[in-house]
């Protein structure tokens, strides 16, 4: 169920032309009178908001909750859906000081790969190389911290991919926008007695015959899953993972693989040689969100617990140039 994005204009004061304004990207309350919001280019600008007092904030956080079904009090924390697409989650006393309400906002349209370059957030080499990756049918693995454009730049790599073939889409939250016509997405549901984990998704889009698997975050179990998908026929497809540069990625990945203790670890790094082709690392740079470097996996070391990649791009380099495939 989501919620109406008129309805949260109700019980917030002040904040009507933020979520009017289509170049935010994420608005931010701390607390009372403290409310940050973040612009599409822009780095982080508080905000004047002397309406939102702490009285008001609770009473938010109830109306908010209440046409979900959820009493705040009972449970401190919220995450839910707004009816154009973004999100919003809320936590209140005594899990934080104060009622803490953050919505990320859903754009009213995807960003092209050359939207991307235009904006200089995909480097042309890197751009490049993710085309050939896709065209080839191998697969792309795009990292970074939270924030860090991470969803964006998997919604313009997805664009990449051919109209006319079959992508199976899983999220914990919706929040990709497809839109090529033979898609079908999934989405986790983690309460209630129809609880399904991504997990059990990535399972069963196999049942669905992809062409190209998308899972929104890897966070957990369902890596290894995913990972079986990509080495048995399911090339051209993509993922994200939070991790600090592209070979923490790779580990991180691992170690999520791990998790369903299916295989020993030297065997999972071998299961993502063979799966993953290329890793981007999203970062933001000087406010603004951009790959920061971009890696081709070419082997697994087990002797030193080492991968070995060769860049594709590199930000520091000055002229960074795309390498050729092993």
């Amino acid at each position: 169920m989501s919620i109406r994005i008129t309805h949260l204009k109700r019980f917030l004061p002040g904040l009507d032309d933020l979520l009017d304004d289509a170049s935010v990207t994420e608005l931010m309350v701390n607390g009372p009178e403290n409310v940050w919001v973040e612009r599409a280019g822009a780095g982080l600008e508080p905000f004047p908001a002397p309406h939102l007092s702490a009285g008001v904030l609770q009473r938010a956080a109830i109306q908010i909750a209440r046409p979900l079904g959820l009493d705040p009090e009972a449970k401190p924390t919220l995450d839910a859906r707004l009816d154009d697409g973004s999100r919003v989650a809320i936590c209140v006393p005594p899990a934080s000081p104060s009622v803490a309400i953050t919505i990320r906002r859903f754009g009213k349209r995807g960003f092209t790969p050359e939207d991307l370059v235009a904006a200089g957030s995909l480097p042309q080499a890197v751009l490049d190389a993710a085309r050939t990756t896709l065209a080839e049918r191998r697969n792309i693995l795009v990292a970074g911290g939270t924030g860090s454009g991470k969803t964006t730049m998997l919604n313009a790599l997805i664009s990449l991919l051919p109209p006319a073939e079959r992508i199976v889409s899983i999220e914990d939250t919706l929040e990709l926008r497809i839109d090529q016509p033979n898609t079908v997405r999934f989405e986790a549901r983690e309460l209630g007695k129809s609880a399904t984990t991504v997990r059990d998704l990535v399972k069963h889009s196999l049942r669905h015959r992809p062409d190209h698997i998308v899972v929104g975050e890897i966070r957990g179990a369902e890596a290894a899953d995913l990972l079986q998908a990509l080495n048995t026929g399911h090339g051209g497809s993509l993922t994200t993972i939070h991790a600090n540069n592209a070979t923490s990625a790779l580990d991180r990945l691992a170690s999520c693989a791990m998790q369903a203790r299916d295989l020993p670890w030297d065997a999972i790094c071998r299961n993502i040689v063979n799966g993953i082709s290329l890793v981007l690392h999203m970062s933001r740079i000087e406010g603004r969100r951009a790959v920061e470097e971009a890696r081709y996996l070419t082997g697994w070391e087990s002797d030193g617990n080492t991968w070995l990649t060769s860049p594709a791009y590199l930000r520091a380099a000055p002229e960074a140039q795309p390498v050729p495939v092993p």
